[in-house]
C-alpha cells in the first residue's frame, strides 16, 4: 500500500516530536538495508571491472532511497475522513453530531462520525456508539473483533485499556501500520484530535474492530 506523508498534519498535533523520532528511526533502518544493497551492487560491478558504473549505480540507489518519504496516512476513505478532524479541540462537531447537547468524552463519537462520513454505519459495516464497550461488543457480535496479537488494517478501529485491568477506555482509528508501529488518528486525546503512535505489541492496545468494506 502506498502511504502519503503530509507534513501539514503534524503541525496540528502536540505529539510532533514523538512522531518525528519514530519516522526517523524507521527511515534509518530502511536506509541501512538499502545502503547494503547499493554497496553490494557497487562491489559486484567494481570487481567485474566497471568501477565507474559500479559507483554510479550504488550511489544512485542510495540517493533514490534517501529521497523516499516515510508516510503514515493511508488512502483508506475512513482515514481520510478522520484526517479532516486533526487539530480540533473540544470535539463539538462530533458529540453534537451524535446528539449530545453538551460536551461528553468524545473519542467514540469521533470514530463513529468518521465511519458515518464514508457510509459504513448505514451499510451496517460499523457501529454508531458513544460508549467504548458498546463498540467492542458490536464488533465481537459481528465476528469483526481482532485480538491485540494480530496485525490490524488501515481504517480499523483501535481500542485501548490504559490500566490493563480489563477496562475499555478509549478508541481511535488505525491510520497505518509501518515497521511494527501503529499510527492512529484519535479524537479526545487530551481533548484534541491528533495523530498518535504505538508499538504494535504495546499492552495498552485492547484490540481492534475491523470495518468490512
Amino acid at each position: 500500500m502506498m502511504y502519503i506523508y503530509r507534513m501539514d498534519n503534524y503541525d496540528k498535533n502536540i505529539d510532533n516530536e514523538i512522531i518525528r523520532r519514530e519516522i526517523i528511526k524507521s527511515k534509518r533502518k530502511r536506509m541501512r538495508n538499502r545502503r547494503l544493497i547499493a554497496a553490494s551492487l557497487a562491489l559486484i560491478l567494481t570487481v567485474s571491472g566497471s568501477i565507474s558504473l559500479g559507483k554510479f549505480i550504488g550511489r544512485k540507489a542510495y540517493d533514490e532511497y534517501n529521497k523516499e518519504p516515510i508516510n503514515i496516512l493511508s488512502d483508506q476513505p475512513i482515514v481520510q475522513a478522520a484526517e479532516k478532524g486533526l487539530g480540533n479541540k473540544g470535539g463539538e462537531p462530533y458529540w453534537s453530531w451524535y446528539g449530545f447537547g453538551e460536551r461528553v468524552e468524545w473519542c467514540a463519537c469521533f470514530a463513529s462520525w468518521a465511519a458515518n462520513e464514508v457510509g459504513a454505519i448505514d451499510a451496517g459495516n460499523a457501529p454508531k456508539f458513544a460508549y467504548v464497550p458498546d463498540g467492542i461488543n458490536w464488533f465481537a457480535s459481528c465476528d469483526q473483533f481482532i485480538e491485540p496479537d494480530q496485525t490490524p488494517s488501515s481504517g480499523d478501529f483501535i481500542f485501548f485499556d490504559w490500566d490493563q485491568d480489563g477496562g475499555r477506555d478509549h478508541v481511535g482509528i488505525v491510520a497505518s501500520v509501518v515497521d511494527n508501529k501503529v499510527f492512529t488518528i484519535e479524537g479526545n486525546s487530551s481533548d484534541r484530535c491528533r495523530i498518535k503512535v504505538y508499538d504494535i505489541a504495546d499492552p495498552v492496545i485492547y484490540g481492534y474492530g475491523h470495518i468490512e468494506s
